[in-house]
């Protein structure tokens, strides 16, 4: 078993629970992040390390999507 440790949500500062997985899955989207603050729609990459967690805003668009041009 792999856990992700509890981390603080950058945005108000609540908690996001600890994680216990089996397998750790890349996250690239806020859906993917497994330690997410619903209230913020912030999510936390699953680094094991959480000096090395990225976090991802729901509304944020992928680094591989370009932005829409009006």
């Amino acid at each position: 078993m792999i856990i992700l440790p509890k981390l603080r949500c950058p945005g108000c500062g609540k908690n996001l629970n600890a994680v216990t997985v089996n397998e750790v899955p890349k996250a690239n989207r806020f859906e993917d992040c497994l330690r997410r603050c619903p209230d913020c729609r912030i999510g936390a990459t699953n680094a094991k390390n959480p000096a090395k967690v990225k976090y991802i805003h729901a509304d944020a668009l992928p680094p591989d999507v370009p932005p829409v041009k009006p």
